[in-house]
């Protein structure tokens, strides 16, 4: 029988001598490569870095991370937090409070609110007591009817029962 030799039985023959590495480099331009150069140097010469490459945005948040750095824990904690949700986290759920703790608070809260009203009422009252309210012509309408007098309910109460009466009274005569 005679075999037929393939490339590929040729190639486990000879694997050791026809191994090969092969190493991937990207291809760098030689002008990209220079100016990279450059700018490793001028940078080392420069001691302040340029500002205007820096995002305001960035700034911002450089600060805020700093500022946060002088917090104690739970300050921190809830700096956090609130940074988080500005940049578009959702905010935490509330805490569970006892119905009881919960209703007591409320009601502390609102005689609080009770309290600084009648502080504030009691304080009007001392200021407008002191000073004396003039009575405006306009407002009194004596004047309007000084002329004319006033009518007085009884007198119309009368005139009414009299009208009636006399009407009954022809009534029966027919």
């Amino acid at each position: 029988m005679s075999i037929v030799l393939t490339k590929a039985a040729l190639a486990l023959k000879n694997a050791d001598s026809n191994f090969q590495v092969v190493k991937f480099e990207a291809h760098k331009s030689k002008k990209k490569h220079a100016e990279e150069e450059i700018k490793v140097d001028t940078k080392t010469k420069q001691t302040v870095p340029q500002k205007k490459d820096l995002d305001l945005k960035q700034i911002r948040h450089e600060i805020v991370k700093f500022g946060m750095s002088g917090f104690n824990t739970t300050k921190k904690e809830q700096a956090k937090i609130a940074l988080a949700v500005s940049l578009g986290a959702k905010p935490p759920k509330r805490e569970y409070v006892n119905y009881k703790e919960l209703m007591q608070r409320q009601k502390q809260e609102k005689e609080k609110k009770e309290a600084e009203k009648k502080l504030m009422l009691s304080r009007s009252i001392l200021s407008t007591g002191a000073k004396k309210k003039k009575k405006s012509a306009n407002n009194d309408v004596g004047y309007l009817l000084s002329s004319y007098g006033k009518v007085q309910k009884k007198d119309l109460k009368k005139d009414d029962s009299k009208v009636k009466g006399k009407k009954k009274k022809k009534q029966k005569l027919i």
